[in-house]
């Protein structure tokens, strides 16, 4: 039975016009969203690893190793069975960095665009063999239908056109659906579904023909048995056990596949996106297998029971043509025609990406122009390449030209890629690891792999002296590919662990390396960009891009992020550049988008290096907290429980970092200034509005760590007092500031009141003095008023009319010093600052003070410069000197002396109260100058005295400081220093 090349060709043709409707339905959404995106989808689209290898090598691994072809699937099935330990981390890490590919993920790990050209060009070389297995298995497969068996042993005479016509057909559907999303954060929808679709007629294709061949060959499953028990020759080959270095090196070959093969990389990262589909698949794709390797050992029986003469890689085909079955036929052709086809369209596809980003654009080969499009020209170039890579499968099949048979090229291939699990294993988990060690390792196994296994397979013979060298060590074993496998996976990696120790990494590949450990909530640095704003990230980036791509690529990482075209915040600026590298990773490969970033919009040297970006940190901690368990889950609680508390906290919080950015702005601090903490997070400092940029500006650069009163005025005659305090979070003034904000508005309006209150209370206890001291002039005037009615003498009346004028004066100023003790005003605002003779209201004070009878007789010695005038309103100063000396009479003895004297110094007036009392005790000095603290006895005082003091002090813009003891014992005595600025009469004129 012999079909027509015209009918295998339009069978070859309708299928993968079958296969072109279901990638293009899905493309256009004509199918249910549902069903493309479902993660089963995905599922079946990772069986593109069972390519020719799992439809046609298979059995030629059945009749060899017996049940030891399950290894195959074994491998596979290890490596998603342990998902978490290395796929999961390499999905993260693909998913945020757009990592597309082996290479990408090498070259981000190892921050070289050597590792990535390496890595390019020998998964180019070591993928060569598994494309001529995809071709060389439907081109023997079309010689055989066409009824020329013969035609499959090398000869001269191969006709391959068919083969040929076959490639061209898979280089169009692969152009059309392979590259349609210029970037890998985009699913091929298309291509998935087809691949998915694939996997099924695979699948069912074998399993149909199982039921067939069991029933048209042995009659039944009972039929099978009894044929193995009579037939024990057939029942030894297939079970003959698989031990040692072979099967060590199969399973080994397999597992390092399911991961290091391009295709399986390209489908399992770049076409998916999603950890939980990943995780689908790690028993979805087992079970996948398991299914696909039941039919492998009754087709196999089925061979021998039939006895065929073709070559046992198309077994299936065998027994169709023995059983004269057009249908049973169809279906191993159909089988291995789907299994082919696709793993020969993603691997070329894989490969073309790889050699766009890591050997054609670090060449800087493309001319962009500003009016030119990027996306146009890297579309043609990857389009090229799939056409290249496709006709170089092609030549190294007739290179070949059936020398070998479909397990030794698919062996050769795997074996190949395995030299890439050590690179790939060290990315997540040994940071030591550098890329001059990964080179050299790579170059000593792909070395041995080349010369001893790729070599042979296209018929070159090995040079007389490795011939030599090589001779009885592999001629003495019955499975030299798999000594050879070993001991250049063991070259490579002692190599690799060798040159990693011996030579220094650098501080990009520990940055790579701590990436990639940990996973996506790696430690982000805040380091300062010298570009202030989105636009501005286009007019950089035209240089290498081009202003159309680049205005592209800005607006689709603006609309990710969903930040605004005008945003300015530094935060929010790396964010955006961190994003712009990922999608260019993903489009132009991680080496080239790491150049042009770096190139077009590096970060400004700052001298103290970059700090950790604590705010991204957070917000991706909130996001990730969900997925936390153990340990992490209790610090990560930890973590949001103290957050939650500084948050909450009555007192305004917020953190700056040295460059002035704003890391931390709680809910009291919005309140306070009434700023969401939205607008200035990731902002710099001089971005918040007035007036508070230059109240926080201020305060920082101040000596002081805390003013514990400041007015903010609001506008409109709205004022708030608050108090500040600052604090350097790691002890150095160079480090992150952090700030406390306090509003003390509702306590100082209290605190006015109450000191309003001790004005009143003081006038009415001068009153009573007042009273009796204005009692003897007021009884000496009555007395001279009497006399005057008597008097005739012209010059007594005068000189009793002097007397009268003399009393009243003296009652006049009396009456004007309690006068002006009352009318101190109640607020800040009152103030009127001018020159003030400070000898004169002392004088005042002390007259006040005296006028009351009942107080302890204390000396009051005024010292003060008659000629000094300082910058004050004198009515306030009054009633600082009037509080001042009377604490210091009341902590005195009787007959003890007050001291007032006054020096200059730097522009200031010091004045010193200083008494000969008991003293303050050093402990409570910090609470003298509190509301209602006071050291008299109960009912003495009301501890607003000093607090007052301190009020009027700070309104003039003085200060005020105590001391105590003074001296040494029984009298130790306190002094208080004012501080008050030196002024002028002329000075009066300029205020």
């Amino acid at each position: 039975m012999s079909f027509s090349l015209l009918e295998i060709l339009l069978a070859i043709v309708a299928y993968l016009l079958a296969l072109f409707l279901v990638a293009y339905l899905a493309e256009r959404g004509l199918l249910p969203r549902r069903l493309t995106h479902h993660p089963a989808t995905y599922v079946l689209s990772l069986a593109v690893i069972a390519g020719a290898m799992a439809s046609n090598a298979i059995f030629e691994l059945a009749y060899r190793y017996g049940y030891g072809y399950l290894l195959y699937y074994i491998g596979v099935v290890l490596m998603f069975l342990i998902a978490t330990l290395l796929l999961l981390p390499l999905l993260r890490l693909c998913r945020v960095y757009q990592l597309a590919s082996m290479a990408d993920v090498l070259t981000f790990r190892f921050r070289s665009h050597w590792v990535g050209a390496a890595v390019t060009l020998a998964m180019c070389l070591t993928l060569m063999p598994l494309l001529a297995l995809q071709i060389q298995a439907v081109a023997d497969s079309i010689h055989i239908l066409a009824g020329a068996p013969d035609r499959l042993m090398p000869a001269a005479q191969r006709q391959d056109t068919l083969a040929l016509l076959f490639c061209l057909i898979i280089i169009v559907f692969a152009i059309l659906f392979g590259t349609r999303n210029l970037t890998s954060q985009q699913r091929n929808i298309g291509l998935v579904t087809a691949v998915a679709f694939e996997s099924l007629v695979k699948l069912a294709a074998l399993l149909a023909m199982m039921w067939i061949a069991v029933n048209e060959v042995f009659g039944g499953f009972a039929g099978l048995e009894q044929w193995l028990a009579a037939t024990p020759e057939a029942s030894a080959i297939v079970r003959q056990p698989i031990q040692g270095n072979p099967a060590r090196a199969l399973l080994l070959l397999f597992f390092a596949g399911a991961v290091c093969m391009p295709h399986i990389f390209h489908m399992a990262f770049a076409e998916n996106k999603e950890s939980q589909d990943l995780r689908a698949a790690s028993w979805g794709l087992p079970l996948y297998l398991l299914l696909l390797a039941i039919p492998v050992l009754p087709l196999a029986w089925a061979g021998m029971r039939l006895e065929h003469g073709l070559p046992t890689g198309y077994t299936g085909l065998a027994i169709g043509i023995s059983l004269q079955s057009p249908g049973f036929t169809a279906l191993a052709f159909m089988a291995g025609l789907s299994a082919a086809s696709t793993a020969l369209i993603v691997a070329t596809l894989a490969l073309a990406n790889m050699c766009l980003n890591h050997l054609i654009l670090p060449q800087q080969i493309l001319q962009i122009r500003g009016d030119q499009s990027l996306y146009a020209q890297l579309k043609w170039l990857r389009r090229a390449l799939i056409t290249l890579l496709i006709l170089a499968g092609y030549a190294f099949f007739m290179a070949v030209n059936g020398k070998q048979n479909l397990t030794q090229l698919g062996i050769t291939a795997f074996a190949g890629t395995l030299q890439f699990l050590p690179g790939v294993v060290a990315t997540p988990y040994w940071p030591q690891a550098n890329r001059k060690g990964l080179l050299a390792g790579l170059l000593a196994g792909l070395g041995i792999w080349f010369l001893l296994m790729l070599l042979p397979v296209i018929g070159i013979p090995l040079p007389e002296w490795l011939a030599a060298l090589t001779g009885p060590w592999l001629n003495g074993s019955d499975n030299p590919w798999a000594l050879v496998s070993l001991t250049a996976l063991g070259a490579n990696a002692g190599l690799f662990v060798v040159v990693s120790l011996l030579t220094t990494t650098t501080e990009e590949e520990r940055v790579a390396a701590e990436i990639c450990s940990m996973d996506v909530l790696n430690r982000p640095s805040r380091r300062t960009l010298s570009i202030q704003s989105a636009e501005e990230f286009i007019e950089h980036l035209a240089a290498g891009l081009g202003e159309t791509t680049a205005r592209s690529e800005v607006n689709r990482a603006l609309r990710e992020l969903q930040f605004e075209a005008d945003e300015s915040r530094p935060y929010a600026l790396r964010r955006l550049r961190s994003r712009i590298e990922a999608n260019l990773s993903g489009l132009l490969g991680p080496a080239v988008a790491f150049s042009i970033i770096n190139r077009c919009i590096p970060f400004a040297a700052t001298p103290r290096g970059s700090a950790e970006d604590i705010f991204l940190i957070e917000s991706r901690l909130d996001q990730a907290g969900g997925h936390f368990t153990g340990m992490a889950a209790e610090l990560d609680n930890l973590r949001r429980h103290y957050r939650q508390t500084l948050d909450n906290l009555p007192i305004g919080v917020c953190s700056l970092a040295p460059d002035g950015e704003l890391l931390l702005w709680n809910r009291s601090m919005q309140q306070i200034t009434a700023i969401p903490s939205s607008a200035v997070l990731g902002s710099r400092l001089d971005s918040l509005p007035t007036p508070w940029r230059q109240i926080i500006g201020n305060f920082l650069h101040e000596d002081a760590d805390m003013i514990l009163k400041r007015e903010v005025s609001l506008g409109e005659g709205v004022s708030r007092w608050i108090s500040l305090h600052k604090a350097s979070a790691g002890g150095d003034r160079d480090g992150d500031q952090i700030l406390l904000v306090e509003d003390i508005s509702d306590y100082e309006r209290l605190e006015q009141e109450l000191l309003h209150s001790e004005r009143l209370a003081s006038i009415g206890r001068l009153a009573a003095g007042v009273a009796h001291e204005i009692g003897n002039p007021i009884t000496g005037i009555a007395c001279l008023a009497q006399n005057l009615e008597y008097e005739d003498d012209p010059g007594e009346i005068r000189e009793t009319a002097r007397h009268i004028l003399k009393q009243t004066s003296r009652v006049s100023r009396i009456v004007d010093s309690l006068v002006n003790f009352s009318h101190v005003g109640s607020g800040a605002g009152d103030i009127q600052l001018q020159p003030c003779n400070l000898a004169d209201c002392v004088d005042e004070a002390i007259q006040l003070l005296q006028l009351d009878h009942q107080a302890k007789p204390i000396a009051f010695a005024n010292h003060c410069d008659r000629e000094l005038l300082v910058l004050a309103d004198a009515q306030r100063l009054l009633q600082v000197f009037v509080n001042l000396l009377s604490n210091a009479r009341d902590a005195s003895d009787p007959g003890s002396q007050v001291l007032i004297d006054v020096s200059r110094e730097d522009g200031q007036a010091r004045i010193e109260v200083e008494d000969e009392g008991s003293g303050i005790p050093p402990e409570l000095q910090n609470q003298v100058f509190e509301p209602f603290f006071t050291t008299k006895d109960p009912g003495a005082g009301t501890g607003l005295g000093l607090a007052l003091v301190y009020s009027i002090m700070e309104d003039m813009g003085g200060s005020v400081q105590i001391h105590s003891p003074v001296r040494p014992p029984p009298r130790p005595g306190t002094r208080i220093c004012l501080n008050l600025p030196l002024c002028s009469y002329a000075d009066q004129f300029r205020l």
